[in-house]
């Protein structure tokens, strides 16, 4: 059974109903959302920087080897990850699933509902969508999903924190000084001073 160690990183969001098991690393400015699960069974699951990871989310490491997942990547509601290598900003979409030692390229989509094969190596910017796990290249500007991401990141970081007990990453960052104007936060300093 592996250990039990959690590193957040800076500006990382994670609401407190997360579970997380083994030894898990996410990196800075990454979100988690309620009811996620990270499950690091085996080996380590390594999260780069400014994932957002939806509710439902299941990111589990079977191998022993570890897991590592890119930046700027997003999990949608209910989606499974098992595999090996996820690249940078993917798309996986609600109910996805990524199966077995799969590893996945840079700036690709796994639509909903569809799922790849066991332990397959799908290339930079693959769209798997429909009923049948069709295949195609995308040619989309990345700079302007770069720039919806980041003010995607930056609600979640303002409005998580006001709806949900979160752990926060790092030392005074605006997320920390929202949490603790929280009116839950502020009632309970209340509380404390006039003691």
């Amino acid at each position: 059974m592996p250990k039990e160690q959690f590193a957040i990183g800076k500006r990382a969001v994670v609401c407190q109903d997360t579970e997380m098991k083994g030894e898990i690393d996410i990196g800075s400015g990454t979100v988690l959302h309620p009811q996620c699960k990270i499950l690091a069974e085996s080996g380590p699951i390594i999260i780069g920087s400014n994932n957002i990871i939806e509710e439902n989310v299941t990111i589990i490491n079977k191998q022993p080897t570890p897991l590592i997942i890119g930046d700027e990547n997003v999990f949608e509601v209910g989606c499974y990850v098992e595999g090996s290598k996820i690249g940078n900003k993917n798309v996986i979409e609600a109910k996805a699933r990524i199966l077995g030692n799969t590893s996945l390229g840079d700036n690709c989509v796994i639509g909903a509902v569809c799922s790849t094969k066991r332990d397959e190596v799908i290339p930079n910017n693959t769209v798997i969508y429909g009923d049948h796990h069709n295949r195609r290249t995308q040619t989309t500007c990345a700079s302007q999903q770069s720039s919806l991401h980041a003010r995607h990141l930056d609600y979640l970081r303002e409005v998580l924190p006001k709806f949900n007990h979160v752990r926060i990453g790092g030392a005074n960052t605006a997320t920390e000084s929202a949490a603790s104007n929280h009116p839950r936060k502020v009632k309970e300093k209340e509380k404390d001073s006039s003691h």
